[in-house]
């Protein structure tokens, strides 16, 4: 007796216990996928000790959360006017009664400074006539109001929370709803816009394409193996094999995205051909044998090649574990995990279920796909110089191909353009350009209200405003220079040279 015939042979004399454990092992599964959440945040795609990550979490360390919600406010006759500027007014104060949101920001709440010496005064704009006056002028109203005066921007500010990721689409959707009840054609923008759309999209594609791979492999293996048994059969190992995955995924603590939503297709096909490669040959031994023993001479004669091949395919997707990005280590861990326990799950449920005939295909004497293989073959025999060529030139095209091959991660381009999350970014970004800062965070021992750093920071400004590239720039330098434009009385503020008088500004200001 082979080894193969004692592994079968155990398979059918222990049926039971091994119908039971797989039964367990599947409820415990179930439980674990059923804590599968969509996370597509930025953390996925950075090793744990990048400097830009901790570059990245060290800011939300000392200033809270990063995630602003732009929302765009439009008016046909002009958003500088009474009815536009109170249409943004109502937008803010309906987003700021949102739980979760933690400040918000328009034209109409920022402070400007103006007045002189003896009238200092640190208040939002008055009016439509003020508004249109700094337009053009000031850079915060610029940064907020477009140049054609028809779109003005509210931005809220979500509150600082370790859970954001799992409550930010309850937000967005509170947000939503509460902008709608005031004001109708608003767009929706920002960072954690395109996160939620990114984790819906993952969710929706992800149903979809393990649908439609089911649905392919229903009729390809119906047309294949003769009877709807055997495919139920198939459809079954293969649909165990991927909830054990992700009974195994959940279990850890991870979260599927846009790049793990592949997992349970993989699955699917390496599952499916082992499968099948069972019990066709099953089917293929003489019918007169007594049916365990045409099961250890089918299964048997497959069951190392399909071992060898998962393993292979498996240690393949362990080669991506050294990758530094989680999301790549993740696949391929997982990947290889899910490939061999379909391999297990095929060779238990087909050794158990091919004893009975009617769960083995029908196989024709000679199909079409048997005589197209074989055409296929008698070509590579009779013609291996000309077939050799062929390849290499294939080969060849698709070394060419790949200089073409460009590393894109820009996150809105993963959805469709007629996303509605990528429609409301494309008009903000037309009216007022790349619409989400890029942060900059200065360190000082001495504080960075000195006048050297202030200096620094100004005189920074200075040349990226001067690249054609940037739009906009504001800092604590700005705050300083309006104050002292204002007390000096000069047409244009400088950064004092003494500390006290930087303090003094800043002082006043806040009082």
């Amino acid at each position: 007796m082979t080894y193969a015939d004692r592994i079968i042979t155990g398979i059918v004399r222990f049926r039971i216990p091994i119908a039971l454990l797989m039964f367990i092992i599947t409820g415990l599964a179930v439980g674990g996928a059923a804590r599968v959440g969509v996370d597509n945040a930025v953390e996925v795609w950075f090793p744990s000790d990048d400097p830009a990550l901790l570059d990245y979490q060290n800011f939300l360390e000392t200033f809270g959360n990063d995630e602003v919600v732009v929302i765009g406010v439009h008016s046909a006759e002009g958003i500088l006017s009474e009815d536009g500027m109170a249409r943004v007014r109502a937008v803010g104060e309906a987003a700021k009664r949102v739980e979760g949101i933690a400040r918000v920001r328009s034209i109409v709440t920022e402070p400007l400074v103006r007045g002189d010496l003896q009238s200092l005064e640190v208040a939002p704009i008055h009016g439509p006539e003020e508004a249109s006056a700094l337009h053009g002028v000031d850079p915060l109203v610029s940064a907020m109001v477009s140049d054609d005066r028809r779109t003005a921007l509210v931005l809220a500010e979500m509150a600082a929370m370790v859970d954001i990721d799992a409550r930010r689409d309850g937000i967005l959707a509170n947000l939503r709803s509460a902008v709608a009840g005031v004001e109708r054609g608003s767009s929706f923008a920002g960072i954690g816009v395109v996160y939620a759309a990114l984790n819906q999209a993952s969710t929706v594609d992800a149903a979809t394409v393990i649908g439609a791979s089911y649905l392919l492999i229903l009729l390809l293996a119906r047309l294949l193996l003769g009877r709807w048994r055997p495919v139920a059969l198939t459809l079954t190992v293969v649909g165990l094999g991927a909830v054990w995955l992700l009974g195994l995924y959940g279990a850890s603590g991870r979260d599927i995205n846009m790049v793990t939503m592949v997992m349970p297709t993989l699955v699917l096909v390496i599952g499916v051909s082992d499968c099948v490669h069972m019990l066709v040959h099953v089917a293929a031994t003489p019918r007169e044998l007594p049916p365990l023993e045409r099961v250890k001479a089918g299964v048997g004669a497959v069951i190392w090649p399909c071992l060898f091949n998962t393993l292979t395919t498996a240690m393949g997707f362990l080669a991506l574990a050294s990758a530094p990005m989680p999301v790549i280590k993740d696949l391929g861990i997982f990947c290889a995990l899910g490939l061999v326990a379909a391999f297990v799950v095929s060779l238990l449920l087909c050794t158990l279920l091919a004893v009975s005939t009617s769960f083995l295909p029908v196989i024709p004497s000679k199909g079409w796909i048997q005589g197209s293989v074989d055409a296929m073959v008698q070509v590579a025999v009779r013609r291996p110089g000309q077939v050799l060529v062929v390849s290499g030139f294939v080969t060849l095209l698709g070394l060419l191909g790949m200089t073409k091959i460009e590393v894109d991660t820009y996150s809105i381009d993963f959805l469709r353009p007629d996303h509605p999350a990528r429609v409301d970014s494309d008009r903000l970004e037309a009216e007022f350009g790349p619409y989400t800062p890029l942060e900059f965070v200065v360190h000082s021992e001495n504080g960075v209200q000195s006048p050297e750093i202030l200096r620094a920071v100004a005189n920074w400004q200075d040349e990226m405003e001067a690249d054609s590239r940037v739009g906009w720039t504001r800092s604590l330098a700005d705050v300083v220079q309006n104050l002292d434009r204002v007390m000096s009385g000069q047409a244009e503020g400088h950064i004092p040279s003494d500390p006290a008088s930087i303090e003094q500004l800043l002082f006043l200001f806040e009082a």
